[in-house]
């Protein structure tokens, strides 16, 4: 089992968030567990579902995810690093 870490050590940390391109999926149109890329805002579902923010991380080289609904509440992840920011 890969061990989570949290924070300091992640460079890949975004100077700012992009908005969300959808409320949904863009390739599946789920409504659950959304993840968006804070690089682009392309919205996916996530690994308990088919998996397209993973997808769209590895493919786009975007490596930093929000959960959705964005707001105070959402969990920062970078794929690259394996760990919460």
């Amino acid at each position: 089992m890969r061990r989570q870490r949290t924070g300091a050590a992640c460079t890949h940390a975004p100077d700012r968030i992009a908005a969300p391109r959808a409320q949904a999926c863009e390739e599946c149109g789920s409504t659950f567990n959304l993840r968006m890329c804070t690089e682009c805002g392309h919205v996916g579902c996530c690994e308990s579902q088919l998996a397209h923010n993973t997808a769209h991380a590895r493919q786009r080289g975007h490596p930093v995810i929000k959960s959705m609904p964005v707001d105070q509440r959402s969990f920062t992840w970078c794929y690259a690093c394996g760990t919460y920011i």
